[in-house]
């Protein structure tokens, strides 16, 4: 199993930030289960860090789990499709 938390350098690029968010969990969540799982707790705990870190507010990481949300049911509905597309029906990509 491996975890998908940068794909294609996506991190680095000036993509929407929910966009993001569902893009990596929709990409995870195409590799199975364990993958989608996984990807929810570590959104979770990326999400309480932001939080306690003053990085986000509530609100703003609330927003986020519902993107990683999104992205991870995405990803299960759609296992061979292109979550670039399928993300961009909800997200904007470009800010």
């Amino acid at each position: 199993m491996r975890i998908v938390n940068d794909a294609s350098g996506i991190y680095n690029k000036k993509f929407n930030d929910k966009y993001k968010h569902a893009y990596i969990n929709c990409i995870n969540a195409q590799q199975g289960t364990k993958n989608t799982l996984w990807a929810d707790y570590l959104s979770r705990l990326k999400e309480i860090y932001d939080i306690y870190s003053k990085n986000n507010t509530r609100e703003e990481s609330e927003k986020d789990m519902d993107a990683n949300l999104t992205g991870r049911f995405l990803g299960l509905r759609y296992p061979d499709g292109d979550c670039d597309e399928l993300v961009q029906r909800y997200y904007k990509k470009q800010p």
